[in-house]
């Protein structure tokens, strides 16, 4: 994710990273809910807090993967002139 991007547009591997990436999160955080719960039996407490704290993490990382991207988009939106 330290790439910089400036310009430049996803690619398919760019769109698999960012996927995984989300699959991670979601299968990461879900994984420790339910062991932290097998482990205190507060059973579905922790594993719905984990799922929630997956996927936060991964809507934030996605946020900051694409945010260049759509920096330059609305940059490069104002910059073009409609000669229509």
């Amino acid at each position: 994710m330290g790439r910089d991007h400036s310009g430049d547009t996803l690619g398919l591997g760019d769109f698999l990273g960012i996927g995984s990436y989300n699959l991670v999160c979601v299968l990461g955080g879900f994984g420790l809910g339910w062991w932290a719960d097998s482990s205190t039996g507060r059973t579905p407490v922790l594993t719905l807090l984990g799922l929630a704290a997956g996927v936060a993490v991964g809507v934030i990382g996605t946020w900051l993967r694409l945010r260049p991207l759509l920096r330059d988009g609305v940059a490069g939106d104002r910059d073009r002139t409609d000669d229509g």
